[in-house]
């Protein structure tokens, strides 16, 4: 019988080996694209929404965080702490609101650095537009909501005013009945 040389061995090996090699590499590339995408998503998702805070794309972005950059220590602390100061009560409105994008600028800083964008902290602090109307259709809504449901929870009464009397202009003269013609024996 004869012997097959070490080369051929390993020609053969590498005619296998090479294809799944490159397969698994391939796999490899392709988790960590959409590892990036995910993360890109998220930030992008925060960065379109962080002036307005309250909208759905903005909190279940912001809820993503942990498990897109679960990974990265400064980000989740930096979460995390966003995440404690939104958790507590508003001491004086003003400074709460100043000390909260202050907790998210952080965040946002933090994970534009894990996705290699440099971000000018001032930029994130000021950049974003958020027109004034929509502000004040945002507070008139709430307290549109507010107000309701103390009515309809009993917790308030609706005021009523009576006012002076409404002058009563004589009624419409009346339209003749019209009658239609039989169709048909009768």
């Amino acid at each position: 019988m004869r012997q097959i040389p070490l080369e051929a061995w390993l020609t053969i090996l590498a005619i296998v080996a090479g294809p799944v090699c490159a397969l698994l590499i391939q796999k490899r590339l392709e988790r960590s694209i959409e590892k990036k995408e995910r993360k890109l998503k998220v930030f992008r998702e925060l960065m379109a929404y962080r002036a307005s805070r309250l909208s759905a794309q903005f909190v279940q972005a912001l809820n993503a965080i942990e498990v897109e950059f679960y990974a990265d220590d400064k980000v989740i602390g930096h979460l995390r702490s966003y995440i404690n100061h939104l958790n507590t009560p508003a001491e004086t409105d003003a400074a709460w609101v100043d000390k909260t994008t202050d907790f998210l600028n952080n965040v946002l800083y933090a994970m534009a650095e894990n996705l290699g964008y440099r971000f000018d902290p001032m930029t994130l602090k000021r950049g974003a537009y958020y027109p004034r109307g929509w502000n004040e259709v945002e507070v008139e809504l709430h307290a549109l909501r507010k107000a309701t449901l103390e009515v309809f929870t009993g917790s308030k009464a609706l005021k009523m005013e009576i006012g002076s009397p409404i002058k009563i202009e004589e009624a419409p003269p009346q339209r003749p009945e019209f009658i239609l013609p039989k169709v048909g024996n009768s």
